[in-house]
């Protein structure tokens, strides 16, 4: 379904909306969170939505979050978050997002839209697909992106076109296994190529990179900071907030305007609040977890071209 599609239009701005890590399933409000969001696209005259994984477990009984996306009527654009494979095999994932491939390209106004999949592990020098926490296991270095994929990234890149890239994982974050363990290989593949801006989720925080004159976002979770070694690391934490589960929620869904035109980018953020425990609750007074900030914001950036 998403393979090189290609839609026209006359405008010169490209305006997007994305979101990161809603994990629909691991909380009570995960339909009214849908429902902020839409609403927030609603807001402007968008040309696609981006989800950067960890939207929601890919089985039946969720088919009613994918349709509430499409329902739209804007193109709606999934990435494979870890969380996607926790039960369901890559097949199914795709089946469930009607994806013929687990990474593709789209054309947008010119521009080229990149979605990687960055959900893969490499275990006695063979890789292989996340699937039911394998990564998870000893002597594992994940994440990764595959040969075959880096193979094809490149063949995308060497048409000369502006490019935007969505990956779950970070390519730049250097927390041990947060990050795409081989990212300085792929940064390498945008030298001296087009590309404006790379987009990413996973980390649950807020967080700004420029590296080598190209713009690296992480975007927050639509849903809550985690933080559960934070709470184990002490028992009169753990007795007090065992039943966050090492989560700390936002009250808001958080997602970000993305606006290209010609000369800048713009990405317009939103301000947020925790709910009942924050941070400082749990003695984590610096607001730093995996190597991105935890406040509750999307920060804004105007970055020029």
């Amino acid at each position: 379904m998403y393979d090189n599609i290609s839609y026209y239009d006359r405008s010169r701005k490209r305006n997007s909306l994305v979101f990161s890590d809603l994990h629909y399933d691991e909380v009570a409000d995960g339909d009214k969170r849908i429902d902020d969001i839409l609403s927030r696209a609603r807001k402007k005259e968008l040309d696609f939505i981006v989800s950067l994984g960890d939207l929601c477990r890919p089985v039946n009984e969720n088919q009613k979050v994918w349709k509430k996306f499409h329902a739209l009527g804007i193109p709606f654009y999934p990435v494979i978050g870890n969380h996607e494979t926790d039960d369901c095999k890559l097949s199914e994932i795709l089946e469930f997002f009607s994806m013929s491939k687990p990474y593709y390209s789209v054309i947008c106004k010119g521009y080229k839209l990149i979605f990687l999949n960055t959900c893969y592990m490499r275990k006695d020098e063979q890789e292989e697909i996340y699937y039911k926490n394998n990564y998870k296991k000893n002597s594992c270095i994940y994440p990764i992106i595959p040969a075959q994929e880096i193979q094809w990234l490149q063949e995308e890149l060497r048409d000369g076109r502006k490019s935007v890239i969505f990956s779950h994982h970070s390519l730049v974050n250097d927390f041990e296994k947060r990050g795409v363990d081989n990212r300085e290989d792929i940064r390498k593949l945008f030298a001296q190529k087009q590309v404006l801006l790379c987009v990413n989720g996973h980390d649950h925080g807020d967080d700004y990179a420029l590296v080598d004159g190209i713009s690296y976002l992480t975007v927050n979770s639509a849903n809550y900071a985690w933080v559960g070694r934070q709470i184990a690391r002490c028992q009169g934490l753990q007795e007090k907030y065992s039943y966050l589960h090492g989560m700390l929620q936002y009250k808001q869904a958080m997602s970000a305007y993305i606006e290209i035109d010609d000369r800048t980018i713009r990405i317009c953020g939103m301000e947020g609040e925790y709910g009942s425990v924050t941070p400082d609750d749990i003695e984590l007074y610096d607001y730093k977890w995996n190597g991105v900030s935890i406040k509750p914001q999307i920060s804004s950036h105007l970055i020029p071209l």
